[in-house]
């Protein structure tokens, strides 16, 4: 559900960020928003989760804890701090790297939830809905904001 919410507050974010700098145009304030707290948000909280949290969120998800959890939150991290810096320090200029790698990441864990969710009927609260909405949600918007632009 965070991951929804993060979301929606990106889109907020970014109208209110054009209503105090309407002189950078929507697009890029959308842009800067989603990529400072959605993606930035999204591999801080992410890291948190996978890398402190491990045990809960395995458990959330209906997996068993392992080392490669820990991966996972450290490249969330990484993610994470290069949509901070993506958007407050470069402004959103060459994010599409990062925006690919972002959606390879997204988009395979979702359909890796969705191929859970058919084969061994995975339906626990981290495998469903709310966290793969977001999964496809996130990478697509900051695409079709970085093709506008």
């Amino acid at each position: 559900m965070i991951y929804i919410i993060s979301y929606i507050v990106s889109w907020i974010l970014g109208f209110l960020m054009f209503i105090m700098f309407p002189e950078k145009g929507i697009i890029i304030c959308l842009l800067q928003a989603h990529l400072i707290f959605g993606v930035g948000f999204f591999g801080l909280f992410n890291f948190t989760g996978h890398f402190i949290f491990s045990d809960r969120v395995a458990k959330s998800i209906g997996w068993t804890s392992n080392g490669f959890q820990k991966e996972i939150g450290l490249i969330s991290l990484g993610i994470g701090i290069s949509g901070i810096y993506s958007g407050l320090v470069a402004n959103g200029e060459n994010a599409m790297p990062l925006v690919i790698v972002l959606a390879f990441f997204l988009i395979g864990a979702g359909v890796n939830h969705i191929k859970e969710i058919i084969t061994v009927r995975n339906i626990n609260v981290g495998n469903v809905i709310i966290i793969i909405i977001p999964d496809f949600l996130i990478p697509i918007t900051l695409l079709i904001l970085l093709c506008i632009k």
